[in-house]
């Protein structure tokens, strides 16, 4: 008696994704669905042409200085089970950013959708590997993506090498209070992490989101540098910071260490935390590790061309900073 024929007898492949797990594929894969924000920008520059869709990044409404190729993509709720299913995908690419990540809700989903679930690595010092992954596996050529992305790998060891240790503590808030942060060892500070830099917040990883303090501790904290982000329609603290009394005797807003974090197309420190942070790295090394001006812009806007598929002008780059 002949058993049933599948994709995945005929025309599959076995492949090691970069967990570690074993996912038979199709053999030529066409239509791709990111599981989530953080995935979708990151498999964009290689695999754009394959995506059938984005993934909802909640709160962001308009997106700038990024190819209307990434644009012009449906954003669906991974939620909604039944319209990921009528853009008919053929796989479902995750990331991940340590093997004890819990997936279980991608699992799932793949599951019931009867396709295959592959997992990437998003670390902040893996990414040339995802993209020698992605290359490897959609048959792309990856290496502009991993030239670059190890050319300021490499960068970033020598600054370090040739520069003291930072002293200088920093403080990350998001929203319109000033008072939502991320400590140390939190993926949505780990540009900080990877740089060396002191993070200010003492505090506990939250669980999920982000941690609330109150103005008691970020002044005992009295960080040096302090960095606003909007946050999922909520204004930018730097207005607040900048101008109410109560905020005045911090060393980085008497100092005027007060900076907007740029947030087109998405954040660069987190939201999502994904290779959007690589303009934020390479900002941060002109701060706090006398990168220069002007090479930091050259770098951002490649990185702009390359990753995003956008020509970023002069006057383009002065108002991400805004």
């Amino acid at each position: 008696m002949l058993g049933i024929i599948t994709w995945q007898s005929l025309f599959s492949k076995t492949i090691t994704d970069m967990a570690g797990r074993t996912v038979i594929v199709p053999e030529t894969i066409d239509r791709v669905f990111p599981y989530d924000p953080k995935t979708s920008i990151l498999i964009f520059p290689i695999i754009g042409e394959k995506m059938v869709a984005t993934s909802m990044l909640p709160g962001k409404k308009d997106f700038t200085y990024i190819s209307k190729a990434y644009t012009g993509l449906p954003e669906v709720d991974v939620k909604n089970i039944e319209e990921v299913v009528t853009y008919l995908p053929q796989v479902i690419i995750a990331g991940f950013y340590t093997k004890n990540d819990k997936n279980g809700m991608v699992f799932s989903l793949g599951k019931r959708l009867n396709i295959p679930v592959v997992l990437i690595d998003l670390s902040i010092d893996k990414m040339d590997q995802t993209y020698l992954f992605l290359g490897e596996l959609f048959k792309k050529d990856s290496k502009p993506y991993v030239v670059f992305l190890q050319s300021m790998y490499n960068n970033i060891a020598l600054l370090q090498k040739s520069h003291s240790p930072i002293t200088a503590t920093v403080y990350y808030t998001l929203g319109a209070s000033g008072l939502l942060t991320d400590p140390s060892g939190s993926k949505h500070t780990e540009v900080f992490d990877y740089l060396k830099i002191p993070n200010a917040a003492k505090v506990e990883i939250p669980s999920a989101g982000h941690a609330q303090v109150n103005l008691e501790q970020v002044l005992l904290w009295n960080p040096d540098y302090i960095f606003t982000s909007a946050f999922r329609g909520e204004n930018n603290a730097y207005l607040l910071m900048t101008t109410d009394a109560k905020w005045k005797s911090i060393g980085a807003v008497k100092n005027n260490k007060m900076y907007k974090v740029p947030t087109q197309p998405m954040g660069w420190f987190d939201h999502p935390p994904s290779v959007n942070r690589v303009p934020g790295l390479l900002w941060l090394c002109e701060l706090f590790y006398n990168a220069g001006a002007d090479p930091t812009r050259n770098k951002i806007c490649a990185f702009y061309s390359l990753f995003y598929q956008y020509n970023l002008s002069s006057a383009e780059y002065s108002l991400l900073f805004k």
